[in-house]
């Protein structure tokens, strides 16, 4: 029986921005112990980060918001980046967003402040970076103290960044990018429409309040995190009965008292009380995690049967299968 691979340091972070956490496709199935499931904030641009190098589709990445990140090469490896324009460069000289690239020992790679222009970038290294796996994964969830290679914080000034000998660079090394077609428009500027699956609890909002919510203009509110997005706009009359806590899905909408909606997202708590409008799709989550505070966004019911075309639709097209293939 073969040994595994040996981790080997591939970057130092010179400086790790406002905050880069390690990500993969989440800690699932662990939910009844209160844990939460975690997992890429923007999971269309986590996905690609890993197709562009052929790598599992849940290979542990970098989830960069904001930029402002500085990481030294420690040795030659093969990245990719997507999602969010950080204006990403190698000392100094521009690289495409959305494309694999070589780094070779010494490079500084360097991501400028959000041009406005989505708020989470995705870091991947050709087989995944290394870092401890618990609860079956590694992502970081500073609340519960989970993930990454800090007990569960963002990671700091100086810290080394692992991989495995699958990483370095080669001669057979083929760099790939995204067809122009496939990139999300993450322009501030852009009303977004959400669509969403009305709940079981949907008919306990009177109709007035449902044509209310489906009519009306949000705006981002900046008081928004990786738990939930939370809107702001005229407020909702939440029914008056009292709610038993139960679980709590990716996406749902809730309303507290205030009447404002909360879309909960990747670090959700595991159960909720408030009452529940219904749930965004999951293949629409992304674009309100790339949302900037202020921007707009509407709201589109959707029936179950859409909902469930488009989530097998996208595993179909990022299964491992397809990676080698373009």
């Amino acid at each position: 029986m073969s040994a595994s691979p040996k981790p080997i340091p591939v970057l130092r972070a010179v400086s790790p921005g406002i905050r880069a956490i390690y990500v993969d496709r989440g800690r699932r199935h662990h939910q009844a112990m209160g844990l939460t499931e975690s997992g890429p904030m923007d999971e269309y641009a986590f996905l690609w980060s890993n197709r562009l190098l052929a790598n599992p589709s849940s290979s542990a990445a970098l989830e960069i918001t904001m930029g402002l990140a500085r990481f030294e090469a420690l040795t030659d490896s093969v990245m990719a980046i997507s999602g969010a324009d950080f204006a990403a460069a190698i000392n100094g000289r521009p690289l495409d967003n959305w494309s694999s690239f070589n780094l070779v020992k010494g490079d500084l790679l360097t991501f400028k402040a959000s041009q406005r222009r989505g708020i989470v970038a995705y870091l991947a290294i050709k087989g995944g970076f290394h870092c401890p796996n618990l609860f079956s994964s590694c992502c970081t969830v500073e609340r519960e103290g989970l993930g990454g290679n800090n007990q569960g914080q963002k990671l700091i000034k100086g810290e080394t960044l692992y991989a495995t000998q699958a990483s370095l660079s080669g001669p057979n090394t083929v760099l790939r990018t995204v067809a122009p077609e496939l990139i999300p428009n993450y322009a501030n500027d852009q009303p977004i429409t959400l669509r969403f699956i009305p709940g079981y609890q949907w008919p306990l909002f009177a109709t007035r309040q449902q044509q209310h919510f489906v009519t009306t203009a949000y705006a981002v509110s900046d008081q928004s995190d990786r738990m939930g997005i939370r809107l702001r706009g005229p407020g909702l009359s939440p029914p008056t009965k009292s709610m038993i806590s139960e679980a709590i899905a990716l996406g749902a909408i809730q309303v507290p008292p205030d009447g404002q909606p909360i879309v909960l997202m990747r670090d959700r708590q595991t159960i909720g009380g408030y009452p529940k409008l219904g749930t965004v799709l999951s293949t629409d989550i992304e674009r309100l995690a790339q949302a900037m505070p202020g921007q707009t966004l509407r709201f589109s019911p959707v029936p179950l049967q859409l909902a469930y075309q488009e989530r097998v639709s996208r595993e179909r097209f990022f299964r491992p299968t397809d990676a080698t293939k373009k």
